[in-house]
């Protein structure tokens, strides 16, 4: 129950090493951080230098943790001979590397924690893109095969995927051909060495374009983050078969966005090596997010195909306990198991507010079942210590102008007065917490503090409606929120070439 205190236990600095000749180096270069569980990963790719290599250096958070030193250093641990483009933690293995070769493809390297080469494998391809997937002992990466481009697909726009190709360089790559389409992902296993491709199913190619973002949700099934093509446009969250490529994808369609350049197609990352239950759908340029159980990705929870325009896709708002969007923006690695970090920038302040949402349904539970005298006292603690929480299981969509829409009572329905009523007390209440914030530099006197149970009407709380709890995170002098990661343990400010970064840690 620490994390809904709000407040680290513990804070240390992460910094880099002293005097280390590659950190200083000037000229272009590639360069990446890998988070997994404990282990902290920063690497450094020298492509134009007379003998190519790349810099690893890593820390671990938890062996740091209960030491006297107030400060964790991220230590050179290795060094390879050649530039990757791609690198990250593999737990099992150590780090697993992508290096891009024209004409050639992709080549896959596996190495010990301290650089030694255990093994590599090579997959041709016309183009990779984007980072490295991890699940368990496997990486996976979208790339263009070498195979003929499907001729339904040759119209669809991908207006953004050369950004993400491995070998692009802002300003001096030269043009690449418009017609390659990311159709395929590839897995290698880095400790058997098997390879196999996943083709991404025929129909969402037709009609969705896409930026490689995708991640495994079980060891068979794969969700891909796109946006249709062509009009109505709105973002589409596709999970499909690794296995079976002749079973029908799943297409959850968020049809509500007034900017079709707005769309983004991304995923919350994560920095856990274990499967969790949410899949965060980053889906509306920063301002919205729609948290999904896996269990209707996977196809465990029901769902049926009602949309007319387009046709044959799930409209998200239609499972409103299994999905939640909210207006939050997320970090760089934002998914912990069931814990969700996510901030607002207040603009008035200059700073951003951060807030850790958690999907764990048990402990929601627990909170849900504490007596009017426990939840008072629980208040008054928070209330004593500055803290913020709130357990929400009401049922709502936040719409792209921010209004907020009722999912409790949804059309033909109607509301019953005292409904609507208390939905004004809670928007007022809101706009009220709007207006308390401040330019003060102290977490304690900008945020507010206290206990808020936003529920669900009596009659829809049982069974208990897929809610969350919400906790308001006090990280002390952090200003730039996109920089932070979340562990099981901890939320980490990533360091910044001439700044040193920190650890809060929250066990």
């Amino acid at each position: 129950m620490v994390w809904l205190d709000g407040k680290p236990t513990l804070v240390k600095t992460l910094a880099w090493p002293v005097d280390d000749p590659d950190l200083k180096r000037r000229g272009w270069n590639r360069k990446g951080w890998s988070v997994m569980d404990d282990q902290i990963l920063f690497w450094r790719a020298f492509p134009l230098s007379e003998n190519p290599r790349t810099v690893i250096y890593m820390a671990n958070t938890t062996s740091a943790r209960d030491t006297q030193a107030d400060t964790i250093t991220l230590e050179r641990v290795a060094e390879v001979g050649y530039a990757a483009h791609s690198l990250v933690i593999v737990p099992a293995v150590g780090f697993v590397t992508a290096e891009w070769r024209s004409n050639f493809g992709v080549v896959f390297r596996a190495h010990s924690r301290t650089g030694e080469f255990l093994r590599e494998r090579h997959c041709p391809a016309q183009a990779g893109y984007g980072g490295l997937s991890v699940l368990g002992p496997t990486v996976s990466l979208c790339v263009t095969s070498t195979d003929p481009i499907l001729p339904n697909c040759k119209d669809v726009p991908f207006r953004y995927l050369h950004y993400r190709r491995l070998d692009y360089v802002a300003g001096h790559t030269p043009d690449f051909p418009n017609n390659l389409r990311a159709e395929t992902i590839v897995t290698w296993n880095a400790d058997s060495g098997d390879l196999r491709m996943v083709k991404i199913p025929h129909p969402s190619l037709e009609d969705i374009t896409h930026d490689a973002q995708f991640q495994y949700i079980s060891p068979n099934k794969i969700v891909l983050a796109g946006s249709l093509a062509f009009t109505p446009c709105g973002a589409v969250l596709c999970a499909f078969s690794a296995d079976a490529e002749d079973e029908e994808p799943l297409m959850f369609y968020q049809g509500e966005h007034t900017d079709p350049d707005g769309i983004s197609n991304y995923l919350g990352q994560t920095g856990t090596s274990t499967l969790g239950p949410i899949v965060v759908h980053n889906h509306d340029s920063g301002r919205r997010i729609t948290i999904f159980k896996s269990e209707l990705l996977l196809g465990d929870i029901p769902s049926f195909a009602t949309s007319r325009d387009p046709p044959g896709m799930r409209e998200v708002w239609n499972y409103p306990n299994d999905t939640r969007t909210l207006n939050f923006e997320v970090p760089f690695l934002s998914v912990a198991a069931t814990r969700v970090l996510v901030y607002r920038q207040d603009e008035r302040a200059e700073r951003p507010i951060i807030f850790v949402l958690d999907f764990d349904q048990t402990l929601l539970a627990t909170l849900l079942s504490k007596q009017p005298s426990e939840r008072a006292e629980w208040n008054a603690q928070l209330v004593d210590s500055c803290a913020q929480v709130k357990v929400v299981t009401r049922r709502f969509n936040i719409a792209v102008d921010g209004e907020i829409w009722d999912a409790e009572y949804t059309w033909p329905q109607r509301a019953p007065p005292e409904w609507e009523a208390h939905l004004d007390t809670i928007l007022k209440e809101d706009e009220d917490e709007d207006e308390y914030m401040d330019d003060s530099d102290s977490d304690d006197e900008v945020l507010p503090s206290g206990l808020e149970y936003d529920e669900a009407p009596e009659e829809h709380r049982e069974p208990v409606p897929f809610g969350y709890v919400q906790t308001t995170l006090r990280l002390q002098g952090v200003i730039d929120a996109r920089s932070l990661a979340i562990t099981p343990h901890a939320i980490l400010e990533l360091p910044e070439p001439t700044k040193n970064g920190r650890v809060f840690y929250f066990d």
